[in-house]
């Protein structure tokens, strides 16, 4: 059951985006900034041979600036296991402790998701996490590298039984967006496993004004 449940993490889901916490994506930090809406694409990927190398693809919406402060954020994916591909569902919750207008921000965050292997094979995921942002504005374009520890906690139930278990995992990305709104966002995530699992991802988003 353990190994089960080590093949599906990879995780989930930036000044933007996130992928609501989905499972087989990074473990993105929450968007900041001014009240805005955005939504985003993004392509996950297994990096480890002993929790498997699956392709996943999913997307995102969530709303910046709620309160001064608040980002909440709502998504979906679907994995392509090898026998059968599997739908994950996501999210998470932002607060901002720095000033919103700032060159750097802190986000305590947390999150939640989903996915159900058939009807008696299920696991969730909630990550908790800080999350340590730069934003770097210009005329050309929006620069945001971050990078956030986090506690990893999995819950995952078969037939009759569940178990829980808790690792420590980081991850840490970049993302760029154009005075239009268009960006592109990456980001990778090590989950302290034993052994180490790997996952990037890598995708575009779309922030609308307020």
């Amino acid at each position: 059951m353990k190994r089960a449940l080590l093949m599906s993490l990879g995780l989930v889901a930036v000044a933007v985006p996130v992928e609501g916490q989905l499972f087989n994506f990074p473990v993105y930090a929450t968007p900041s900034g001014a009240p805005a809406t955005f939504v985003a694409g993004t392509y996950g990927r297994g990096l480890s041979d002993d929790y498997g190398k699956y392709d996943a693809f999913g997307g995102a919406v969530g709303r910046t600036g709620i309160g001064g402060r608040t980002t909440v954020v709502g998504g979906f994916g679907y994995v392509d296991f090898p026998t059968e591909g599997k739908w994950t569902f996501g999210g998470n919750v932002g607060v901002d402790m720095l000033q919103p207008d700032g060159s750097a921000q802190v986000t305590i965050q947390g999150g939640i998701g989903y996915i159900s292997f058939d009807d008696d094979d299920s696991s969730m995921h909630f990550p908790i996490g800080l999350a340590i942002k730069g934003n770097m504005s210009g005329p050309s374009a929006d620069v945001a590298p971050w990078i956030m520890p986090r506690l990893s906690i999995v819950r995952s139930s078969f037939l009759d039984e569940t178990e829980t278990e808790t690792e420590f995992g980081v991850s840490g990305g970049v993302s760029v967006t154009l005075p239009s709104g268009f960006g592109a966002h990456t980001a990778i995530d090590l989950l302290n496993t034993d052994p180490s699992a790997w996952t990037l991802g890598v995708g575009v988003h779309y922030r609308m004004g307020s």
